[in-house]
């Protein structure tokens, strides 16, 4: 079978769903598992909505709000559009159900019930127009298939439950499914980390044995360097996934980091295409025996917090480990230390950081500096640093063989 996946963009609006729509026509759709995400910025809508509600606000304007736009965009995409409206209003009505009975005040617990929503609804417009238009497609619920832990928001995979689910489907016919949630045992939903979608895909085509898997986005593949970022940008016929790991890593929004352990295992290529172009062949993400070191990779990574302890007494090695066991949820993007400071650039998604500085102030003298950015080369070559680094503070710098990196202030 081959995976397609498609995000949130490609079907942001009615006209973006028709392109879909031939664009898997275009490419074929027989044995196929597509794998699409919530609509347009759904997923940040949905968040305003458990940030009200766990606040004790009434989150229900943003929640109108979301409903009033899957609505119109029915609109837009059938004649007769009542059977497809109740078809909507089913899962709407299951929120506002959850929003009135939940007395389970666990905030992860929150979110991946609302904002996991947003997959459902998406996934059953986009299937029933695929039907619609005649293209042939089995709906099929995601938390039925992926089974996981209950860590919510960033649930754990539990591969033996999920192969042996996720092999009942019939490589016969193709199927339309969620990105991003799974279920735990209690069949709560839970999700498997902001852009989750692409870590999904990568693990149907694990369980299947995928023949490939293709990213549909709106770029033509993948460049060196974001053009919204970089002005000079290189097309990549392809890269090896040694090369998309320290990509995805250090903050290049191309595929998720998880998306490619799966993938790499069993061997499957990954192709990154644009669903404004189908017939361009895009980028292929391999397994390679040699990598080619010809070009660099540029990455811009935003809001990141610099953060140094300094040891009030006794040497750092003495107690570094006493940090580091503090660090198992936090994303450490640089790190820099010797004998009497220890300075990680730092990414702090689930807002950790205060947590661990209030655990440790008493030991260590510690500086926070927030909203830096971390600008990493991969291949790194000598470059005139004054190009790059036009009215910047450079709070950082660290060069090794192959990769350089920057802490910078934002414009000064």
């Amino acid at each position: 079978m081959k995976i397609y996946k498609f995000g949130g963009s490609s079907i942001k609006n009615s006209k973006r769903v028709k392109n879909l729509s031939k664009v898997i026509k275009s490419v074929g759709y027989q044995n196929t598992v597509i794998v699409i995400s919530a609509i347009g910025k759904t997923t940040n809508k949905l968040e305003k909505v458990v940030n009200t509600y766990f606040f004790k606000k009434s989150p229900y304007i943003f929640l109108f709000e979301i409903e009033k736009n899957h609505l119109k965009m029915i609109k837009n995409l059938f004649v007769n559009k009542n059977y497809y409206v109740l078809n909507i209003l089913f899962y709407f009505n299951n929120i506002y159900f959850f929003l009135k009975k939940n007395n389970i005040l666990n905030y992860n617990f929150i979110y991946d019930q609302i904002v996991g929503a947003g997959e459902l609804i998406s996934t059953k417009i986009v299937s029933d127009y695929l039907n619609y238009k005649k293209i042939k497609n089995i709906w099929i619920d995601c938390r039925n298939f992926i089974k996981t832990d209950n860590c919510f928001r960033e649930a754990h995979v539990n591969w033996k439950q999920t192969k042996k689910k996720i092999k009942k489907l019939n490589n016969k016919f193709s199927y339309l499914t969620q990105g991003f949630i799974g279920a735990d045992n209690n069949y709560y939903t839970t999700t498997l980390g902001r852009e989750g979608s692409d870590y999904t895909a990568s693990i149907f085509s694990y369980c299947l044995n995928a023949k490939s898997q293709t990213t549909w986005k709106d770029v033509p593949g993948i460049l060196n360097a974001d053009p919204k970022v970089f002005k000079k940008t290189t097309f990549l016929k392809s890269i090896s996934f040694e090369e998309a790991f320290e990509l995805s890593y250090y903050g290049a929004s191309i595929i998720h980091i998880n998306t490619l352990h799966p993938l790499k295992k069993k061997k499957i290529t990954l192709y990154v295409r644009s669903f404004f172009f189908p017939k361009k062949k895009g980028t292929l993400i391999k397994k390679k025996k040699k990598i080619n070191f010809k070009n660099s990779f540029f990455i811009l990574k935003k809001k990141t917090i610099l953060l140094s302890f300094f040891i009030k007494k006794n040497f750092l090695e003495k107690n570094i480990s006493e940090i580091f066991n503090f660090f198992s949820k936090i994303k450490i993007l640089l790190i820099q230390y010797s004998s009497i400071s220890l300075t990680v650039c730092l990414e702090d998604k689930f807002n950790n950081i205060m947590n661990i500085i209030l655990n440790i102030k008493n030991k260590f003298i510690i500086k926070k500096i927030n909203n830096v950015e971390l600008y990493t080369i991969i291949h790194y070559k000598k470059y005139n640093e004054k190009n790059f680094f036009k009215k910047k503070k450079i709070l950082l710098r660290q060069i090794n063989f192959d990769t350089a990196q920057w802490v910078l202030n934002k414009n000064i």
